[in-house]
């Protein structure tokens, strides 16, 4: 399996090839240059079976670093 570094990621794409209730094709699409995220993090959890993709926002962090 590939390395993944975190810090490339300008651009997170969901593809539906599945044969399930969801349009099939491209059902989300954000943007590290518009926005929709500033930080994007992978996770593997569950023994590899689940895979977490966490985006957090720059603003966010650091209004939560200031409350403390």
């Amino acid at each position: 399996m590939q390395e993944i570094d975190d810090s490339k990621i300008t651009r997170i794409e969901v593809i539906n090839h599945a044969k399930n209730d969801y349009s099939i094709g491209r059902i989300l699409t954000l943007h590290k240059e518009l926005g929709d995220f500033d930080i994007a993090e992978i996770s593997m959890q569950d023994g590899g079976r689940t895979m977490k993709i966490f985006l957090n926002s720059l603003i966010k962090q650091e209004n939560e670093t200031n409350k403390n």
